[in-house]
């Protein structure tokens, strides 16, 4: 069943890279498509109903001469999440040029559907470094917001920023919307 054209996804413009992020901070991801020789197509997911979530920003230490703990690159590209919610475990990693023509948002995404707490975090950093985050340290975290995570940090000294659901200027103004929520 084609679902592209009642949907308004059935662009016909010649889309070479395409790229997923949470675009208006509303903690539902998007996609833009980069499209050849033309503007880029932006699909704003406007779903009014949707599960929990959370992100995650990993701040690797920085490079190191220590032999016994490599320490990982700001970006921490490489580092594997596994995070743990409502009985499930889902497992991330941070990339670099993760598509053709286009990179999708480095903070990692966790749709969490109805778990309203994440119960554990496993870090493996580029290095090795396994870092664990679980009970008490875990209770400042919010489901819907973005989490920063420093390599080998307190895990009590977690950063928990409140996402703003508001859409920058330049992206309200590059959409526009089709009648049935979706938005290009």
């Amino acid at each position: 069943m084609d679902v592209a054209r009642p949907t308004g996804t059935d662009s016909a413009k010649d889309g070479r890279g395409v790229a997923i992020a949470d675009f208006d901070g509303d903690g539902r991801l998007d996609i833009v498509i980069n499209n050849n020789g033309e503007t880029p197509t932006l699909y704003i997911n406007n779903l009014r109903k949707s599960g929990n979530a959370v992100e995650l920003r990993l701040v690797g230490a920085g490079g190191g001469d220590d032999y016994v703990h490599v320490r990982s690159s700001r970006d921490a590209l490489g580092a594997v999440v596994r995070l743990t919610a409502g009985g499930k475990t889902m497992t991330r990693q941070v990339e670099a040029g993760s598509g053709y023509a286009s990179e999708s948002m480095r903070p990692l995404h966790f749709g969490l559907g109805g778990a309203d707490h994440v119960d554990a975090i496993e870090i493996t950093w580029p290095g090795g470094f396994v870092q664990r985050i679980k009970g008490e340290s875990l209770t400042s975290v919010s489901v819907n917001h973005l989490m920063i995570i420093e390599e080998g940090s307190d895990p009590s000294g977690l950063v928990a920023l409140s996402r703003t659901p508001s859409r920058p200027a330049a992206l309200a103004s590059a959409t526009r919307s089709v009648g049935n929520g979706a938005t290009h």
